[in-house]
């Protein structure tokens, strides 16, 4: 696993504690939704990753979706170098799964869009795999894996990558 630290990435720290959490059901995976740069799998393009890791994160904590957030919504956050970005991390209660959701699966996003880039690549879905093991693990996660859409109604994590999670979400 190539986990970067919220330290790594720059993080800012939560305006709050987080709720605990001793275990869920499993893992929901989302996407960004809206663009994403085509380019950003790209060989020489990982610092674009960091910054678009760092801007979901100010936007969820200035409320840019219309609710504010202590910190970034997501347990845990993959990029298409095949890297997984520490957010709220394991046995904290994530924010992105909607309300009422979130005691239940652990939040895992992947950085796909509806356009620019929407299919994943090998190196993200093992960044997928990784977080989820990860959760599994530290966080006591249990079996399931589903989409965001999974219980709430939105296209998150997009047709791509809904079905790998329909076919088992497993390393390709």
């Amino acid at each position: 696993m190539n986990l970067i630290t919220r330290a790594e990435w720059d993080a800012r720290k939560p305006t709050a504690g987080y709720v605990r959490l001793s275990a869920t059901r499993g893992v929901k995976i989302h996407y960004t939704g809206g663009s994403v740069p085509a380019d950003l799998a790209g060989p020489d393009n990982h610092d674009r990753c960091v910054d678009l890791v760092q801007d979901i994160q100010r936007m969820h904590m200035s409320g840019g979706r219309g609710e504010k957030y202590i910190d970034l919504g997501y347990s845990m956050v993959c990029c298409p170098h095949g890297n997984t970005f520490m957010g709220r991390g394991p046995h904290a209660l994530p924010a992105a799964n909607g309300a009422g959701l979130n005691s239940g699966h652990y939040a895992v996003l992947a950085l796909l869009g509806d356009s620019g880039l929407t299919e994943p690549n090998d190196d993200l879905l093992n960044a997928l795999v990784d977080a989820i093991e990860y959760l599994r693990e530290h966080g006591d996660a249990g079996r399931e894996v589903k989409g965001h859409r999974d219980g709430y109604s939105t296209s998150c994590p997009g047709d791509p990558l809904y079905r790998w999670v329909r076919a088992g979400a497993e390393r390709p």
